[in-house]
Parts: C-alpha cells; structure tokens; sequence
C-alpha cells in the first residue's frame, strides 16, 4: 500500500475516531442535563412580579396576626387581618407596587420581589415581609 493511502487512511480513521469522542460527549451532557435537578426557581421584580399576584392573593403574618391580602384585576385590594376587612387601592408606580387603605395617610409603597410561591414586599426602609402567594380569592375577599 503506498504511503500516501496509509496516510489517508490513519486521517480518516482519527476523523471517525474523533466525531465518535465528540458524539459520546454530547451524549453524556444530555444524560447530565436530564439528570440535574431543576434550578431554584427564577426571581421575578417589578411588573413581572406583580402579574403573578394581580388575580391571587398572599397568606402570612402581620404583627403576629394572619393575614390575606386580594388583588383584583382592577386595582382593589381587599385586606383580611384576622377578622378585621379592609378595602384599598392597588397602583403600579415605575416598577414599585403602592397601596392605599383608608386609615393609611399616604401611600404605603414596596419593592416586590417573586421567586416559586413566595412574594417578598420591601419597603423604603429596606424592610422585607416574605408572604406566601395563593391562585386565587380563597376567602372570597
């Protein structure tokens, strides 16, 4: 066999050899990614944090006490402390969500921050109330 067809020979089996080495890789990264568990889930702030509560509510603890808290479509907020309801206003300002009740004088406004079922409100103190997120009005608020 002249020199020359050894020569062809040896490229083309380490050609073979190599697109083999590389589809074996490929392989093991899709086996890995399949076996890897799922990343925390991905944080959310701002409007797109806020589109998870519009039409739900959170569940937690105000003072001690148990809070629920609904967020209507159109701008309501209803608000149960234990057996005590109130009735406010919700508004979108920049990327900050602000609440108006009754007895509030001002604006009360917070950070917001959504990662998996948990919401996180920041006040302008630095602050935050962690409140778990609930599909829906189950206390038909």
């Amino acid at each position: 066999m002249p020199v020359r067809s050894i020569a062809m020979t040896a490229a083309l089996i380490l050609s073979v050899s190599s697109l083999a080495a590389a589809a074996q890789g490929v392989h093991r990264l899709a086996q890995a990614a399949q076996t890897t568990e799922t990343p925390a889930a991905a944080k959310l702030v701002g409007v797109a944090a806020w589109n998870e509560l519009v039409g739900n509510s959170i569940t937690g603890k105000e003072d001690g006490k148990t809070l629920v808290e609904y967020y209507a479509p159109d701008g309501t907020a209803k608000s149960m402390l234990e057996n005590e309801i109130s009735t406010g206003k919700w508004a979108l300002v920049g990327e900050t969500i602000c609440f108006q009740y009754p007895d509030d004088k001002e604006m009360e406004c917070y950070r917001l921050e959504v990662a998996g079922n948990t919401a996180t409100f920041t006040d302008q103190k630095g602050s935050g109330t962690r409140y778990e997120i609930v599909k829906g009005n189950p206390k038909g608020l």
